[in-house]
Order: structure tokens, then sequence, then C-alpha cells
């Protein structure tokens, strides 16, 4: 039974009262048909053959299962969406709802939608009024991208994700990176010294989305479309507490794996023998400038677990390549931070001029996210012990 939730943002809250469907000619084939016709979708969409997991992992989604995958960096989990949404009819306006960790990373994930000729959204505090929740609900974008905070806390929300005209659109829920739900999920449900323990680990996880934890009774209210859950890394421990959490039952979750190793990526274990704190265990990692230009130092990535460190890290930095100063610039082309109390359009900068070529390197915490398409990025260091799964 559907919430009744009064709607008075929403200019036509019923809308035709057609509930989406598969495409008719790919609902009654059988499985192995229906698998070859969601492979020529596929195709005909980029040109190229869909990889066999992709394929099972859609026709899991299009049966009405629950899907958890796990696959690494590269295996084309942002497809599967998208082909999804190729064998729903085009006249139904199907809304693919993503429910992301960061607002970084929903922007970067909406460029790459539209350069694949589909329509998105990431809606944020900024972004989210009356006119784009009418536009949701209409079906003006193919894929919706918020965060935990407004899919649970927020009434305009509410009216847009209760109202039957969206429940008749909605035809996925996305979880990308859920992980997230066991590691943020878990403070949500600690109490007393140990959930002070886990916030004081790292600065910026204590503002993050701690509301993971509490997505099963919302998720209930989907239309009985499937939920797809993404990860690269996802332990069986955390895979049973998901479930628990999102109250999905082990007879409607096909857990689908893909290869998490890369052989061209590398892990290098640097010993330091130098306080934490000061990061000059980073110098050896860097030349002076004489020796090796700027030009010359790949794309990286430095992740740091605490804000005052992100600017420790860039001092060491310039040490190191004997440009002392040349960091504290506000767009220097070597190596600016990124953090959780980084003003908004400085964030949106930093990120805009490393895709562009235009940054070497970024001194970050957790806030810059995890899942960032970036193929410039050639290595990313962890300052500190940290929590792998964060940053794989």
């Amino acid at each position: 039974m559907l919430r009744q939730l009064a709607a008075p943002a929403i200019v036509d809250p019923q809308g035709a009262g057609i509930r989406i469907e598969l495409l008719k000619k790919i609902k009654s084939k059988g499985d192995d048909a229906m698998k070859a016709a969601i492979g020529k979708s596929a195709f005909d969409r980029y040109g190229q053959h869909a990889k066999l997991l992709q394929i099972q992992t859609v026709f899991h989604l299009a049966c009405g299962k629950n899907t958890f995958l796990l696959a690494g960096t590269g295996f084309g989990k942002s497809r599967i969406p998208e082909i999804y949404h190729t064998i729903l009819p085009k006249t139904a306006n199907g809304v693919i709802l993503v429910l992301n960790p960061l607002d970084t990373l929903g922007d970067n994930q909406v460029l790459e939608k539209k350069r694949a000729g589909f329509s998105a959204i990431n809606l944020t505090k900024l972004t989210f009024n009356v006119e784009e929740a009418n536009k949701v609900v209409n079906g003006t974008y193919n894929f919706v991208y918020l965060s935990t905070e407004i899919f649970l806390n927020s009434r305009l929300w509410d009216q847009v994700y209760f109202c039957p005209n969206f429940q008749n659109r909605l035809a996925l829920v996305v979880i990308d990176e859920a992980h997230i739900i066991y590691q943020w999920g878990l403070v949500e449900s600690s109490s007393g010294k140990d959930k002070a323990v886990a916030l004081g680990r790292i600065e910026d996880i204590a503002i993050f989305r701690p509301c993971y934890g509490k997505m099963g009774g919302w998720l209930l209210t989907r239309n009985n479309k499937p939920i797809l859950l993404m990860s690269a890394t996802c332990r069986p421990i955390a895979i049973e507490s998901i479930k628990k959490s999102l109250k999905l039952e082990d007879h409607n979750v096909c857990v689908v794996r893909g290869e998490l190793t890369r052989p061209e990526i590398r892990i290098i274990r640097v010993p330091i023998t130098s306080s934490m704190s000061s990061c000059v265990g980073l110098a050896p990692l860097f030349a002076p400038q004489s020796e090796v230009l700027d030009a010359q130092i790949v794309p990286t990535l430095i992740y740091s677990s605490s804000r005052n460190r992100t600017l420790q890290v860039m001092k060491v930095v310039d040490e190191a390549c004997g440009t002392p100063g040349v960091s504290m610039r506000p767009n220097s082309l070597v190596v600016r931070r990124f953090h959780s109390c980084t003003g908004e359009k400085d964030k949106l900068k930093v990120v805009e001029d490393f895709a562009a070529d235009k940054l070497l390197m970024i001194s970050c915490t957790m806030a810059l996210g995890m899942g960032q398409n970036w193929s410039r990025v050639r290595q990313v260091i962890q300052m500190g012990r940290g929590d792998p799964s964060a940053i794989c």
C-alpha cells in the first residue's frame, strides 16, 4: 500500500496512473532469449558487446530480483543501470534513482550519463527546489542522483518519492558504493564510547552519512522495483549486514561476483619512521623541481585522515620539490586540497581542474569521495593505515 502524503508542491501527483514495465518484446522472452535481447540492446546502444556478467546482472534486475554486484574498478558497473534503462519503453519516461554517498561523486556521474546520451541530475541542497521536484516527478530525467540526507530528511523529496506519479515511473533503485552502508551505517547503530571512537578516527566521517543505516524502511516503498547494489570492496560479513539493514530476504537477492583485481594496479606499503602528523614520510616520493619538471609529475590523489594534515601534506610536497609556498596559492597548478570544509565553489574548481588536466595533485580527505571516474589518475597515496576499502 503506497503511503498517502499530501503533495502541495507537486503539480500532477497522480499522473497517467500507468506503472512502468519492461518492453513487451523483452519481457515475454525466455531466459536465454532475454539475455540475448539484453546483449543486443547494449550493442545497439554502445557499438560494443556487453560483458557476460553485465548481461547477467541486468537479467536478474529484469526478472525483478534485487542484485548485489561485486566487481573491481574498470569493470563497467556504471553501465549496468544504463543498459537496464534501454530495455524500458522510451515513452514511459522511466526514472532510475541512484543513492550516492557524496555530492562530488554524483556530479561526476551526471556528466558521464550526459555524455552517454541520458538526461540526469544530481539533487543537492543547492539544486533541489520545487521546479526540479516537478521535473523529476514527470520523468524529465532518466537518472536522479541524491544523497541519503535528502532521501530521508527532505519534506520536498517525500512529496516526490511517495506521490503515485513518481512511483509509477520508478524503474530501479541503485545504491552506489554499497559498502558504505556497512561502514557509515554502523556508526549510527553504535553508541557511547564505541560511537565516539568510530567517529574520531577520521574527522570528516563525523559529518558524513550515518543515516545510511536507516534506509531500509524507506526502500520498502519502491513499487516492488528491484534494488541494484554495487561495490568493489565488500566482505561477506558486510554483505550480510547490508541485507539485514535494507530488509532484503536471501531468496530475493542475487550476488554477482566479478573480477576484483587489476593486473596493472600495484599496492605498495611504505613504512613510516616519523610521526604521521608531520607527513615528512611523504617527502621521498617527490623529487626536486630541478630533476623532475611539474609536467612530469603523475596525476596523484593523496588521502589524509584529517583536514589539518591535508595542509601539512602540501607543505611537505613544496619542501620536497624545492618550491616553498607554491602550494599556498589558490590556483596552484601542482597541488590543492579538498575536504569537508572546503567552499562549494572551490570544491567544484578543484574537481574540474583535475579532470581537465589543469591540476597535478589533490591533497584530500574522504570528502573527495570514492568511485570518481578519472582515467588520468596514476597514483593514489593513503597516509596512514586508514580504511583500504574507502579508496579501492
